[in-house]
């Protein structure tokens, strides 16, 4: 099993895989009372991803291997094809990484890959797997599932947290799955898109920050954004959720549009009186500038440290054992929104 530690995939038959993944560590015990140098197996979470092909395998399979070197965690990843032929296989490995004094941290990585009915064995296996006492989280890859809600089902029961990127929604409806979730169960749900907006929502906070703008939070009269070009749903969802947070937080009306552009860049704020506000980000300068009745504030000090890769927005949530109330309050605002969007 010493490959496995190497980081190379072993193949093992799904039934033995709790067993071959303690013949790791007991060989590795043994090397160390031998004088060899020790590996120290560690885990914070089980993490379980899940993918529908293997583009999506692979991407989580790399991302969560490098946000283990943070979070430790005992890491699933499921690949299931529900039209493919009866099958079922699986492969272990681990994922270490050094540390101070010369110590290798390893978590184990468990994959499995199935297909046709075999896939409706694959919650109850996953649940065999999990570390006990330690917390669940799924990052369900891609869009949610509309037909098989009771496999999914099943695989979120033990879940603690349900990690998703909205931007890679095709409709209404998995906003309000997720909504759902977090009202009807004690999976708490998390966004990476939510995430790549916090750098938007600091900046927005920083500019209504003085007494003086303050007040002008309900003398919004339309809020106009600069968007991804709108493909489809998923590309609309950043700017839905930014301005269902304002709602949100505000409790006022707030009339908004989006313009097509490659990313959201800026945001302007229409007032009642005829003035307005403005964020926007300089690629230039790796900041969000804001500039309100002619004065501009660089809130690159906050800005620059917020992360926008997969793998810092999954170690930022894990970090943060608390479920994300503002978010669950904005996915509410946002199905109400979400009709304007066409």
């Amino acid at each position: 099993m010493a490959k496995a530690l190497n980081g190379e995939d072993v193949r093992v038959n799904a039934k033995t895989i709790e067993m071959r993944l303690a013949d790791i560590w007991r060989e590795e015990q043994h090397d160390d009372e031998d004088g060899e140098q020790a590996i120290t197996r560690a885990a914070l979470w089980n993490v379980v991803a899940h993918t529908w092909s293997s583009d999506q395998h692979a991407r989580a399979t790399e991302v969560l291997a490098r946000a283990s070197a943070t979070v430790p965690q005992r890491t699933i990843v499921i690949r299931a094809d529900p039209r493919g032929a009866s099958d079922m296989s699986s492969w272990i490995s681990a994922n270490c990484h050094m540390i101070g004094g010369g110590r290798q941290v390893c978590s184990e990585e468990v994959n499995i890959v199935a297909s046709g009915e075999r896939v409706q064995h694959v919650p109850p296996l996953v649940h065999s797997l999990l570390l006990p006492d330690m917390p669940v989280a799924v990052w369900w890859l891609g869009d949610l599932p509309s037909g098989h809600r009771e496999y999914a089902q099943s695989l979120l029961d033990p879940a603690d947290r349900l990690i998703v990127d909205s931007s890679q929604f095709d409709s209404v409806d998995d906003l309000e799955l997720v909504s759902r979730i977090a009202e009807e169960s004690i999976t708490a749900p998390a966004d990476l898109n939510w995430g790549r907006l916090e750098e938007w929502r600091a900046a927005t906070a920083a500019l209504f920050d003085p007494p003086s703008m303050r007040e002008r939070l309900r003398a919004i009269r339309n809020v106009r954004m600069t968007g991804p070009h709108r493909r489809a749903f998923g590309d609309s969802v950043a700017p839905l959720l930014y301005v269902s947070w304002l709602v949100a937080q505000t409790g006022a009306e707030v009339p908004f549009e989006i313009a097509d552009d490659d990313a959201l860049r800026s945001v302007e704020f229409q007032f009642q009186d005829g003035t307005s506000a403005q964020i926007r980000r300089d690629a230039e300068r790796g900041a969000i500038i804001a500039n309100a009745g002619g004065t501009e504030i660089t809130i690159d000090c906050i800005t620059r440290a917020l992360a926008q890769d997969a793998e810092d927005l999954i170690v930022s949530l894990l970090q943060r054992p608390e479920a994300d109330h503002v978010y669950v309050k904005t996915l509410r605002s946002a199905l109400t929104l979400a009709p304007r969007l066409s």
